[in-house]
């Protein structure tokens, strides 16, 4: 049977067509490829660098949520499904895992931090020792600034320190709680509290705060900020989590202040 011209072109016209959307359509699909990721607050720095490169890496896009890790297992709780948790706080990864918000089998350590004292730059304040003998109470007039206790692991950290000071209570009638460790090194440099206690990775960003002391790691729990991918966080997650611990990363870790951990532990569900 003979086709006419005309309905040669009219299916070559088709066939290309079908060819074009199909090639349109899985372009869309690549360039819509992106993921999120819940943070701890104190990673914002840290993890807006960390996708950034990735972003430009792999072409996915990478959503950031940053709060405190008690508040953000929360959300995860009542519903939210990011595709990778980050956590200051073993506690509240293994709350998250508990939950089923993330995967247990692909949870890992991924940085360490420290705790700092930290005072205004123009403070009289100059150097605090910090140990058992130091009257910490008295080094210092007014409110101090930590984050709640309740939720931020930064102020569970830095209670523990306190605690382990044998000052806790006595200090605890003067504690300025906030929602996260950012807004406690916010009041310090606006000058509202004459000292504060944070991450030593905050406090190295500021312009306004000078860390005056150095809370020694035998006074509260390792800080170690942990890694998890959400249940439903998929190949793009997988993907992500492997970068966090790529050479690339790790110098990027390193830029910000952070400890990195070079043979990660695969679980938190015992700590």
């Amino acid at each position: 049977m003979r086709l006419s011209t005309g309905l040669i072109s009219f299916i070559l016209i088709l066939l290309f067509s079908c060819q074009s959307k199909t090639g349109k359509e899985n372009l869309s699909e690549k360039s819509e490829q992106k993921i999120s990721v819940f943070a701890a607050a104190s990673l914002a720095d840290v993890m807006s660098k960390l996708a950034k490169e990735y972003q430009t890496k792999s072409g996915v896009k990478v959503a950031l949520n940053f709060a405190s890790s008690g508040t953000l297992a929360r959300q995860m709780q009542e519903g939210a499904t990011p595709g990778i948790y980050l956590s200051a706080s073993p506690r509240w990864m293994k709350f998250a895992c508990q939950d089923g918000s993330a995967d247990s089998t692909v949870c890992f350590p991924v940085a360490r931090n420290s705790l700092v004292a930290v005072v205004p730059t123009n403070s009289r304040i100059d150097t605090l020792p910090i140990s058992p003998t130091l009257d910490f109470p008295n080094s210092f007039n007014g409110r101090l600034a930590i984050g709640d206790p309740a939720h931020v692991p930064a102020g569970q950290y830095a209670a523990e320190a306190l605690k382990s000071l044998g000052c806790f209570k006595l200090l605890q009638p003067r504690f300025l709680k906030t929602k996260d460790v950012r807004s406690a090194l916010m009041v310090v440099e606006l000058g509202e509290c004459e000292m504060g206690i944070v991450y030593a990775t905050d406090a190295m960003k500021s312009k306004k705060v000078r860390a005056v002391g150095v809370f020694p790691e035998s006074l509260h729990q390792p800080i170690e900020y942990w890694a998890a991918k959400g249940k439903h966080g998929g190949s793009t997650a997988d993907s992500l989590l492997k970068y966090l611990h790529s050479a690339e990363a790790d110098y990027i870790w390193k830029k910000f202040g952070f400890k990195t951990i070079a043979e990660p532990r695969k679980s938190v569900t015992n700590k």
